[in-house]
């Protein structure tokens, strides 16, 4: 045998290990790795009363402002508002005053809202820069009795001079009625009769007041609703000035000096 030969089969040797080699790794099933992606875990969560929009202070609450949001119960406080322990939360609120801004989507707390009957209620109510009076009345001197709250009313005053001569005067016009007594009703349902009626007044007609009580007796007159106007301005004279007329406005606790012309020639 010569040397060709045996090249030959030793080619053919090594073509064949090969070719056994291949077949065989093809003919093992092959192992495909997956990778398994978890679905994340979700926190527990608990629905808790939020505030649907931004909540001034001094605003009013409405039942559309308040809503059941989500919220994660490891970051649940005491404070908050739970549906599953007050479902009639929203109801109930509906009607308070808020006593701290809150933002949207804030949960929203008893400390920071006041409801009606509460303590510090009535300063929740007052207009910025006005202040409250309480003034005696009665059922003769407060119409009847159908003299409610949030109606305007004029304040009147009766003083008695010398020789049994009484006179009576319009102090303030077109004040609002924040409660008779400690009755406060935002829709005035009922007549309510009182020793006591509150009214928001300017600090000027605050002082006015104070003193015709002392020196006065004090009756309400009940304006008509198409008579009511919030933008009513307390006007008193302080001087003539060059032929014009400068009167103080009282516009909701800031007052502005102007001057009404007139005088001179005409």
């Amino acid at each position: 045998m010569n040397a060709t030969r045996i090249a030959i089969l030793v080619a053919a040797g090594l073509a064949a290990i090969v070719a056994a080699f291949f077949v065989r790794n093809a003919m093992q099933p092959r192992i495909i790795e997956r990778t398994v992606t978890e679905a994340p875990v979700q926190a527990p969560s608990v629905r808790v009363l939020a505030a649907r929009n931004d909540l001034a202070m001094g605003q009013r609450i409405a039942p559309g402002d308040l809503y059941w949001q989500p919220w994660p119960e490891e970051a649940l406080l005491p404070a908050y508002i739970r549906e599953s322990a007050d479902r009639e939360a929203i109801t109930r609120l509906s009607g308070s005053v808020v006593r701290a801004t809150i933002a949207r989507g804030e949960p929203v707390t008893e400390r920071r809202l006041v409801a009606s009957g509460q303590s510090g209620f009535m300063a929740a109510v007052i207009s910025p820069g006005m202040r409250a009076i309480a003034v005696p009345t009665s059922a003769r001197a407060g119409a009847g009795g159908f003299i409610l709250p949030n109606d305007r009313v004029d304040l009147i005053v009766t003083t008695q001079g010398e020789g049994n001569v009484f006179s009576a005067r319009t102090l303030l016009e077109n004040v609002r009625v924040l409660a008779i007594d400690q009755t406060y009703s935002e829709d005035g349902s009922g007549a309510v009769v009182g020793s006591t009626a509150t009214l928001e007044v300017t600090p000027q007609q605050a002082r006015m007041a104070a003193q015709a009580i002392a020196g006065g007796t004090l009756t309400l007159s009940l304006r008509s609703l198409s008579d009511a106007d919030d933008s009513f301005s307390d006007e008193m004279p302080v001087a003539d000035s060059g032929g014009q007329r400068v009167v103080r406005v009282f516009r909701y606790g800031r007052e502005e000096r102007v001057a009404l012309g007139g005088g001179g020639g005409e």
